[in-house]
């Protein structure tokens, strides 16, 4: 892992610090609202009675970030990471003279999807100084961003844009598609170590970014709304698909109702797991940080479990439409299962470790149920690029939620021998 040589960023111990976390004034609702519209009403009464279009140059944004941040140097080099689907990202590398060349990522955050962009990075700040200031040791590090002048991880621009910058982790790697078992286990354990870590961090605390997020309960409930409705009518083409949410919609409710029942702890969970945001060390491909904490909020480690294994220990694509090459890998999946379980394993409570494995299929159903009814609905919010493209993924995901179904009972006594090997 690279070390770097601080360059002037202003620092001051944080206002509210209680117990390893902090508590912020900005964290407040109507705060992140105000703050962002004044800049934008400011920006439209400069233009009043102007009939032209402003756009600043990109290299004048990164200067301007540059000063707010007190990063000092000039850029020497800046290019475009395309690899993200929500945010516009760059690799900026600035040089400083005697101190030599340091890379950064500067990224302009989507507020179209983060409509409350300023609580998601207020539980990055938490979770990032709760680590810190309770000495927690881990396997990687968590991705965090530089603070400014007024100790924000984020910079809203006078025309309403919403930055944040972090150092660039040189001499990693990230992998779309996964061939070597050693990926998948030392992947599965960052995100067991990383579910570790932050394991007494108070859950409540966390701000809900995205209301119901894994609550496949309601996620049915929208979909057969949305099969009720049926204004495109298109439901009559998939009636052999809505069947099959129809019988197993208790079996997919079944951690919701666990954890509304009190037998399942809400812990803090990264709600991501898929292993391309694991940056690995390109030479051993050893973890060396998690990335993309958007989504942590409150919720079940049988999620965040089973989303990877839906990512991780499935050889075909997502839309795949040859149902044959759709099917759960079980070495894959006990390759992550071992990493996971070798870094949490002794955490978890008995419940968690009998339901850690009913995770995949449960996510894998309630992606599926998404798919069928953005299809059902038109195809509004999941981007196509063929006809039936979302009716593809769907059935995709319900052939692998229905193999994992099928391989349930071996993905369960594998979990309880991998939980008691350590």
């Amino acid at each position: 892992m690279s070390e770097y040589t601080p360059i002037e960023i202003p620092s001051k111990p944080s206002k509210d610090l209680v117990k390893g976390f902090a508590k912020f004034t900005e964290n407040k609702e109507s705060e992140e609202t105000d703050e962002i519209q004044k800049l934008k009403n400011k920006l439209q009464n400069n233009m009043k009675g102007k009939n032209i279009k402003v756009k600043m140059d990109i290299m004048q944004k990164f200067k301007n970030l540059m000063e707010l941040y007190g990063i000092k140097g000039e850029v020497k080099e800046y290019s475009q990471i395309t690899n993200g689907h929500i945010n516009e990202t760059y690799y900026v590398l600035v040089g400083n003279g005697a101190s030599g060349n340091h890379p950064y990522v500067f990224q302009k955050v989507n507020t179209y999807v983060f409509k409350e962009p300023i609580k998601v990075m207020n539980n990055i700040m938490m979770i990032d100084n709760f680590i810190k200031n309770n000495q927690k040791t881990s396997a990687c590090k968590i991705i965090t961003f530089l603070v400014n002048s007024e100790y924000k991880n984020y910079t809203i621009t006078e025309e309403g844009e919403f930055w944040r910058l972090c150092i660039f982790e040189e001499n990693t790697v990230t992998f779309e598609v996964v061939e070597n078992p050693a990926i998948l286990r030392s992947s599965g354990y960052a995100f067991g170590d990383f579910l570790n870590v932050i394991g007494d961090f108070p859950a409540d605390r966390l701000n809900i970014t995205i209301p119901d997020f894994h609550n496949t309960k309601k996620r049915l409930e929208n979909f057969f709304a949305i099969v009720e409705k049926d204004e495109c009518n298109r439901a009559k083409d998939v009636k052999d698909e809505i069947k099959v949410f129809e019988r197993h919609r208790d079996f997919c409710c079944k951690l919701t109702d666990m954890a509304d029942a009190g037998k399942l702890p809400l812990r803090p969970v990264h709600n991501d797991t898929k292993y391309n945001n694991i940056l690995l060390d390109k030479d051993t491909f050893e973890p060396v940080c998690v990335l993309d904490l958007d989504t942590i909020m409150p919720g079940l480690v049988a999620h965040d479990f089973g989303d990877a294994i839906r990512f991780a220990a499935n050889r075909a694509a997502e839309d795949e439409v040859d149902l044959g090459k759709v099917y759960l890998d079980f070495d894959y999946f006990k390759e992550f299962t071992e990493g996971f379980t070798g870094a949490i394993g002794k955490s978890l409570t008995e419940a968690e470790i009998e339901t850690l494995a009913l995770g995949a299929p449960t996510i894998t159903f309630e992606l599926a149920s998404r798919f069928l009814a953005d299809h059902i609905d038109g195809d509004k919010y999941f981007a196509i690029h063929r006809e039936n493209h979302n009716l593809d993924r769907a059935r995709c995901q319900m052939k692998l939620a229905a193999d994992m179904m099928d391989k349930l009972e071996l993905m369960c006594d594998f979990v309880q021998k991998s939980v008691k090997k350590q």
